[in-house]
């Protein structure tokens, strides 16, 4: 929703009314993470904040809440405790906090890359420890203390049955309830893999904020204060760059500066996902590289997260050959700050734009790969088109086609989804295709960085889907890149693509610390030193 929810706050600035979007404690780019104490009341308090720091910059006292899911259900608490605020948005709420605890707990039952944490869970990156879980069944629209609004806008989800109640109980209150069918809701949360966000829900927002309002009166009264987040061991600062300041990123220092020659990293997010990467995993590494005396610098590209989409082109486009332009004013903007040495560090397609990049700039000394679903790049795709191209690695059909006992199990995974047919014969092909042409891009790619000095690491899941890639242009297990220079690869057992779980996550953040250890002075331009023995061409796996 990321994308979504700027998108909405530009709409509302367009018709006079200031806007402030923001991060709970512990999420996004705020400070605090999910193992501190009180999480459900700290998201309450951040809401109470934020509301005061948005009189404090406009001078204006009515205030409107807009939340989505367990949002709405917060803004609902949150605005009951003050006595109520003039105008309050629910779109698609969560009737209680317990019912949003339950869906979750058994989505991550569900799901393969989900752990349980001591009465809590572990899901898609987060964590809800059992004290969260405990104070969320707490949240209830049926406990409000007092109304919460006596003006609502409530948007009720087509797919399910949950509103009616929540509906009744605010009318029970005295608030005016308007409901309306929220018919794009499934489109709006997958807006970010779509690359389009649906107009319909936005635009109703707006008109049914901005009416009856009076012109003239919502000029902000100061301009938003320079902001500093300052933690132990880190302050960040956000950012805008590049061409007319189009570009987004935070910028993350060390407290106290090391005085070591050390480079300056770019980190660019997996996927359409905005500067935080994927659970936050951007976020905490940062953090992490400042208390050793790194600076690092997380950027939106253009078109996604907070940066200002390029004209004539969609927002939401993974791999773009113009996004290198993206990443090089990003280089030169930390150049202008002082910055003479960059590892740029990248997942799924953010990999690939680590790889070009490296090849485009010639201050950069590094690059990090994790799971990169190809080396090139192109006009740009959307997230939903590139999981419908995803394929197994031609190994994992070769392996099935080649055991007669596997002929059954892949003929009911040929029925089940047909186009299974389709990525045999396309990763069989292309295997077929890089033998015949062995000298194609990529491997010319990491040529010309290995010549260069630039070192690599190179990090794949161990069973994950963009293996087939690495195979088609350097064979089983990369076993060409022995030729190289300066590349490290490694593969981390038990992490699907995005590093999910913490505990992969936390193998991840060893190897960058142990590979970023050889980043002292100058780089070489000669070879220093080989990962691959001819003799042993064993990969170590993180276990």
């Amino acid at each position: 929703m990321h994308r979504s929810w700027r998108e909405l706050a530009e709409r509302l600035a367009a018709a006079g009314l200031p806007t402030l979007r923001f991060d709970y404690p512990g999420i996004g780019d705020s400070a605090g993470g999910d193992d501190d104490p009180d999480r459900v009341r700290a998201w309450l308090q951040g809401i109470h904040a934020a509301i005061r720091c948005l009189r404090s910059i406009t001078g204006i006292g009515e205030v409107a809440l807009v939340g989505l899911r367990l949002g709405a259900t917060l803004a609902a608490r949150a605005a009951a405790e003050r006595g109520g605020v003039d105008r309050l948005v629910l779109m698609a709420p969560c009737a209680s906090g317990g019912a949003y605890a339950r869906e979750v707990t058994t989505m991550a039952r569900l799901n393969g890359s989900s752990q349980p944490q001591a009465g809590g869970l572990e899901f898609a990156g987060f964590t809800l420890s059992a004290e969260t879980l405990t104070a969320l069944r707490g949240l209830d629209f049926a406990t409000l203390p007092a109304i919460p609004a006596t003006r609502v806008l409530l948007l009720n989800r087509t797919d399910v049955r949950n509103a009616a109640g929540v509906a009744d109980q605010l009318r029970t209150l005295g608030a005016e309830v308007t409901e309306e069918p929220f018919a794009d809701f499934a489109t709006l949360m997958n807006s970010v893999q779509r690359g389009v966000t649906p107009d319909a829900p936005l635009d109703r927002i707006v008109a049914w904020l901005s009416a009856n309002v009076p012109a003239g009166i919502l000029a902000p009264r100061l301009p938003p204060p320079a902001t500093h987040l300052k933690m132990p061991g880190a302050v960040e600062t956000p950012v805008l760059f590049g061409p007319d300041h189009g570009l987004a990123g935070v910028l993350c220092e060390p407290v106290i500066p090391s005085g070591a020659d050390r480079p300056t990293l770019l980190l660019l997010p997996s996927g359409a996902w905005h500067h935080i990467g994927f659970g936050r995993m951007l976020v905490l590494l940062a953090r992490r590289l400042a208390q050793a005396g790194y600076t690092s610098l997380r950027m939106d590209i253009s078109g996604l997260g907070d940066s200002a989409p390029r004209h004539g082109r969609r927002d939401g486009l993974l791999y773009r050959k113009n996004s290198c332009a993206d990443t090089t004013a990003a280089l030169d903007w930390l150049e202008e700050r002082g910055s003479t040495r960059y590892v740029v560090l990248g997942t799924c397609a953010g990999a690939a734009l680590a790889l070009h990049t490296a090849l485009a700039y010639k201050r950069v000394v590094g690059q990090v790969m994790i799971n990169p679903g190809r080396f090139t790049l192109g006009e740009g795709f959307s997230m939903e088109l590139a999981g419908k191209i995803e394929s197994h690695t031609p190994g994992f059909y070769l392996a099935w086609l080649g055991s007669p006992a596997a002929w059954p199990k892949l003929v009911r995974e040929i029925i089940r989804k047909p186009r299974r047919i389709w990525e045999i014969i396309r990763a069989l092909a292309r295997r077929t295709v890089r033998r015949l042409r062995p000298a194609d891009g990529p491997q010319s790619y990491f040529r010309q960085v290995a010549a260069r000095g630039v070192k690599t690491l190179l990090v794949y899941s161990a069973d994950d889907v963009s293996l087939e890639e690495l195979e088609a242009h350097f064979g089983r297990h990369g076993h060409r890149l022995k030729e190289l220079s300066n590349v490290q690869l490694e593969f981390i057992a038990g992490a699907d693509h995005n590093l999910t779980l913490r505990s992969a996550q936390e193998d991840f953040f060893q190897l960058l610390e142990a590979h970023l250890a050889a980043y002292k002075g100058s780089v070489s331009s000669t070879a220093s030193g080989r990962r691959y023995s001819a003799s042993d061409m064993r990969y170590r796996s993180i276990n």
